[in-house]
């Protein structure tokens, strides 16, 4: 029996086909299902077609279906759809190939790709003379031998145009008419990375695949992981991918990513990249393959920091994986304390900030403080940044912490603000008071003193904003202890870290994940000129890798080009407003954006006034709510924190000012410029 692979674009442009033929593709899908010669299909070879294999199927008077056909095996691939003319224009010159290296499919142009060279290239032997005797500068692609680019992903067809490639504006002019993986390969040889690690780090090398046999072969196909191919699995697989409120996160995984989904560990694993690359996407696929291997007894958790990011993360399982998603639980971190806590029969409350400061005011008034030589603020801060994210219950662990980033002290004046520390700590339990640090410090010896299960699985996103204690929390409510496999996978980014700005590797929390961490460099979220914006906000900082290393962005690349970052420069917020106003009108005038596409950052209630005064619905994304998305239109808005884990076609950061900010604030900012997927405005404060 025949199978059926649809491609990634006919299933994106499906819904804008006439019914009658959306009709007619289904039935070809069926038909082919159940005897792939029959004469109904009409599939008749395009002879004025570059590639043998090219057929087309009548799917309507007037359009036709795009089809390459295996040369062994039985699985065909649906290409395109198109009107008559239109789709024998768009496979003419086009070559479909499994790629004998690495088992994909590739599909290129060789004649457009050597034309994209030529112009360039023709302009500059007019102005370059190069001595017969002078050795020619050599671009680093020109070092690898052609079996070295084949095994990078260049088709045998296209190595001569990668041979002709001098400089870094030949391969980006290439680079897009390249298959995606020998374009990622190669990009990150051209940054400096050796041909082994440049396909590690893009591909993945976690396990051998099953090659074809030739060009011609896609009976693999099914069995591997494509970016942009899903095999067809009956009439009822069929109906629900074509559906038009399936997103592509739901059927399309980079083969790196489903390495990573259906990767066997021994021990706790850990998936880090910088924001867009795909982490949680990963994440939640990896939930929902753990959850189909457990018994129903067994639960897979995913725990995060932010609750917003929890409640979005809980609607998307119930999507991705309906069938088991009763042996999943999502919670954010402090909730998981909060039930911990419960489950031991604890009925006190979490602080208040008032209550906080009224227990400080008490303390700093006892003599304990009062004659130290220490100030309220830095008091403070060594609570909550050492004391109460680490755990310290004793004077003998806080003598011995290594408190990084924080002025030196001596022992002696350790002893001394211990007892500072102390006190606050009875104040607070005479109070029946937890702060959210301390309740989960109870929640740790609670899942310790074995009051409260373990889970099979746990997943955590977020991780760069966790405490040691919240490591050593979800390390012990894992069955990293008791030697299970795939116990615990930690997801995160250095680079989005704002709300616990001291990094916490996680090796001192007990999680070992050496020979057990991928990066993911791929960011399919946003443009390269938004990225390079956002990685510009943090130039300067060291990020690190979650585990005590400086994470390595070399090769690093987004998918995609759009516009550069809108720069405008406002005195004050009426110009802000208007600025503003006149971005939004662009944006859904011209560019055809829906208004819930759009983001403003931080809140400004004149830019909110005036919008609505121009006839434009904001919508605010509030705690512990997901963003109801095209359901309900409107601009949203939100604080940085608030919109960190959603994204939208463009982002307004409506308070960027100058050099001067904090760590904190230029995390956030990044935070937001990487919510962008194609448009990004920021507005200057000037005098700032």
């Amino acid at each position: 029996m025949a199978k059926m692979m649809l491609h990634r674009d006919v299933l994106k442009n499906f819904g804008k086909l006439p019914a009658k033929v959306q009709k007619k593709v289904v039935e070809l899908t069926q038909k082919f299902e159940e005897d792939s010669t029959q004469a109904s299909i009409h599939l008749e070879s395009i002879n004025a077609a570059k590639d043998s294999k090219v057929r087309s199927a009548r799917v309507g008077l007037d359009y036709r279906a795009i089809v390459i056909a295996p040369e062994k095996g039985d699985t065909f691939l649906l290409m395109h759809i198109d009107h008559h003319d239109e789709a024998y224009q768009w496979c003419l010159n086009k070559r479909f190939e499994a790629h004998l290296a690495l088992g994909t499919l590739q599909v290129f142009d060789v004649e457009e790709a050597e034309r994209s060279l030529e112009t360039s290239q023709n302009g500059e032997a007019e102005e370059e003379r190069w001595d017969t005797e002078e050795s020619v500068p050599e671009y680093v692609l020109q070092d690898l031998s052609d079996d070295e680019l084949f095994q990078a992903g260049v088709p045998d067809a296209l190595i001569p145009a990668v041979r002709a490639v001098r400089n870094d504006d030949d391969f980006e002019r290439l680079a897009g008419y390249l298959p995606p993986e020998a374009e990622q390969v190669l990009y990150g040889v051209a940054s400096g990375m050796p041909l082994e690690e440049a396909i590690n780090e893009m591909l993945g090398a976690l396990d051998e695949i099953e090659k074809p046999t030739g060009p011609g072969d896609f009976s693999y196909l099914a069995e591997i992981t494509n970016l942009d191919l899903v095999l067809v699995q009956g009439e009822e697989h069929l109906r629900e991918i074509l559906s038009e409120d399936i997103e592509e996160w739901r059927v399309f995984l980079h083969p790196y990513q489903r390495k990573l989904v259906e990767w066997h560990t021994r021990g706790p694993m850990k998936i880090f990249g910088a924001a867009g690359t795909g982490k949680t996407v990963a994440l939640m696929h990896r939930a929902a393959w753990l959850a189909q291997r457990c018994s129903d007894e067994e639960k897979v958790l995913i725990t995060t920091f932010t609750t917003n990011l929890s409640v979005t993360i809980m609607g998307l399982m119930k999507k991705l994986a309906p069938g088991v998603v009763d042996r999943i639980e999502v919670t954010n971190l402090h909730q998981l304390a909060r039930t911990i806590c419960a489950r031991a029969q604890w009925q006190g409350k979490i602080a208040e900030k008032e209550d906080l400061q009224s227990i400080w005011l008490k303390v700093l008034a006892m003599p304990v403080a009062t004659e130290l030589d220490f100030s309220e603020e830095f008091l403070r801060d060594e609570f909550e940044q050492i004391i109460d994210p680490m755990g310290i219950t004793t004077e003998e662990e806080y003598l011995t912490v290594v408190r990084s980033g924080r002025k030196p002290l001596r022992r002696k004046q350790r002893k001394a603000l211990w007892k500072v520390f102390v006190e606050l700590r009875r104040q607070l339990s005479g109070r029946n008071l937890l702060t959210f640090d301390g309740l989960i410090h109870q929640a740790r010896e609670v899942v310790e003193r074995g009051e409260f299960p373990r889970y099979r699985h746990v997943l955590v996103d977020e991780i760069q904003d966790f405490s040691l204690e919240a490591l050593r929390l979800v390390a012990s409510i894992s069955p990293i202890a008791e030697g299970l496999d795939n116990p615990l996978c930690v997801v995160g980014d250095g680079h989005q870290r704002i709300y616990n700005p001291v990094p916490v590797p996680l090796g001192r929390a007990g999680i070992e994940v050496r020979g057990r961490s991928r990066r993911l460099k791929i960011n399919y979220r946003t443009s390269e000129e938004i990225r390079d914006w956002a990685h510009a906000a943090l130039e300067g900082l060291d990020v690190d890798d979650l585990d005590g290393e400086r994470a390595v962005t070399l090769g690093d690349r987004s998918i995609f080009h759009g516009p550069k970052p809108q720069v405008v420069s406002c005195k004050d917020d009426d110009e802000v407003a208007s600025a503003v106003v006149s971005w939004v009108k662009g944006l859904t005038e011209s560019n055809g954006f829906k208004t819930h596409e759009i983001c403003l950052t931080p809140p400004n209630s004149k830019v909110i006034s005036s919008l609505r005064s121009h006839g434009f619905a904001t919508v605010e994304l509030k705690a512990r709510q997901p963003d109801p998305g095209q359901e309900e239109s409107g601009v949203r808005f939100g604080t940085k924190k608030r919109i960190k884990g959603l994204e939208f076609k463009a982002v307004a950061i409506l308070d960027q000012g100058g050099n001067e900010k904090g760590l904190t604030e230029r995390f956030e900012d990044y935070v937001a410029a990487s919510r962008a997927q194609q448009q990004l405005l920021v507005v200057v404060r000037q005098g700032s």
